[in-house]
């Protein structure tokens, strides 16, 4: 299983974030992974077919840069691995 999580530096950007991308993606709030680390506990997930929104998303929302970051999770014997995404991967 492929999905796809923002984590962020702080619970305001998590929000009002989330509160921005519902308007344009099917997006979910969830825990941040333990084995990712993070200042916030909260994260935003998402599906593969959502990335292109999200992204446009977050382009319009102006969000910078350093208060969030994109991670690739899969799994694979009930193991968690998430994969940072870079922001040159992201243009």
């Amino acid at each position: 299983m492929i999905y796809y999580v923002i984590t962020f530096a702080n619970t305001h950007s998590a929000i009002s974030t989330q509160s921005h991308l519902e308007t344009c993606a099917k997006i979910t709030i969830m825990p941040t992974l333990r084995e990712i680390s993070a200042g916030c506990g909260i994260s935003i997930r998402f599906a593969p077919e959502e990335l292109d929104h999200v992204l446009a998303g977050l382009k319009t929302w102006n969000l910078a840069a350093e208060m969030y970051q994109l991670y690739e999770i899969t799994e694979k014997d009930g193991k968690i691995f998430p994969s940072q995404l870079s922001d040159k991967a992201l243009t």
